[in-house]
């Protein structure tokens, strides 16, 4: 078996935001003057075209990308990217198996290196045929549970704490918590049903002792909304652990590598170290712990990122291919899914990161 292929993985959100109210909308329009309109060059974003040229919208194709407005401002320090400077963007495609062959442009700042999806969708269109529904709590997703936990631990977790995992999706890290004992887990997610994970009243448990943000933070639009949502929920000198792509380890000439982590069209925003740690200590969070992996990039056969690269890889190079029945034939006849599978973990990319954040003891819940 091999892991998922990366943290920045939503959690079955059928929204790129996550907040329980809605953030303030930090996407632009496009302006009426053809010359501040975007290349439309078909031969610069494969399969999906925009601005005049378009021949879809959005009632015809829900796919397609919106001409009319883009996230050309960095939601950080505020540089501007000339959307005219085709050398100013990547393109990625799509590696959701509903949407191969549809493109997006990319775009790094060059101020603070944080990397911008230029383009934008209808991602409820997006996650409604998303695969990571499919997944099921086995045993390698135990594994890397129990690393998930151990870094809460290291901070004080015990059975008897309160923990909310905010963005839960389908709960699996909760069950995994529940399992060894652990009494007081709380996952929401407002993309669940009511009646399920998505009841808002789950929220009024807290204020919470550790609070999980796992890829979360480069799904939303205004991450310092999503912050400051946090942080009315965590309880005085409580912890937060934030898991999410690391921009500074992506290289974003190299499409194929690092497909997974840009995630696109469903990674809005990817950042630094330095600007998640920007966003806690606004709010007066201390960053005490940093982690230059995924939980679940795991040292044992098969169980870490280049692996997994490796065999979606042999497979269709969608992220499907983590969710369809595991072809054991194909992944050991292959000399590099042996190759990665064994030195794999030692050869990360580290293009994951999870910081831990303590909030100030004296500072009284909202």
């Amino acid at each position: 078996m091999i892991p998922p292929m990366s943290s920045s993985t939503p959690k079955n959100a059928p929204s790129p935001r996550t907040f329980a109210s809605p953030p303030p909308i930090l996407v632009q329009p496009v302006a009426a003057d053809p010359s501040e309109s975007p290349s439309t060059d078909p031969a610069a974003f494969d399969a999906v075209a925009i601005g005049p040229t378009a021949t879809s919208s959005a009632s015809i194709d829900p796919a397609a990308i919106d001409p009319t407005r883009r996230r050309d401002v960095c939601n950080l320090c505020g540089h501007r990217v000339d959307v005219n400077d085709p050398a100013s963007f990547a393109v990625f495609p799509c590696h959701v198996r509903a949407f191969k062959g549809r493109s997006f442009r990319l775009w790094r700042c060059p101020s603070c290196r944080i990397i911008h999806q230029l383009d934008v969708v209808d991602l409820d269109h997006y996650y409604s045929k998303y695969p990571f529904v499919a997944a099921k709590l086995d045993l390698v997703w135990r594994i890397f549970y129990i690393n998930l936990a151990r870094r809460f631990k290291r901070h004080g977790l015990s059975t008897e704490s309160k923990i909310l995992d905010y963005g839960c999706g389908n709960g699996l890290f909760g069950q995994a918590l529940r399992d060894r004992g652990f009494k007081h887990y709380y996952g929401y997610d407002p993309y669940r049903s009511a009646d399920d994970l998505g009841d808002p009243a789950i929220l009024k448990n807290g204020p919470f002792d550790y609070i999980l943000l796992q890829d979360v933070i480069e799904h939303v639009e205004d991450p310092r909304a999503l912050v400051a949502e946090m942080d009315r929920h965590l309880a005085p000198g409580g912890h937060i652990l934030v898991g999410t792509p690391n921009a500074d380890r992506i290289d974003l000439s190299r499409v194929d590598t690092f497909k997974n982590e840009v995630h696109a069209p469903y990674h809005l925003h990817i950042y630094t170290r330095e600007a998640i740690e920007t966003f806690g200590r606004e709010v007066g969070w201390s960053p005490i712990t940093f982690y230059d992996r995924s939980y679940h990039d795991r040292p044992w056969f098969g169980m870490n990122t280049r692996a997994a690269k490796q065999y979606q890889s042999l497979k269709d190079g969608t992220f499907d291919a983590f969710f369809d029945p595991f072809d054991t034939a194909r992944a050991l006849a292959s000399p590099g899914f042996w190759f990665y599978g064994v030195l794999g973990y030692w050869l990360s990319f580290r293009s994951d990161m999870s910081i831990m954040f303590r909030k100030n003891p004296g500072e009284k819940p909202v």
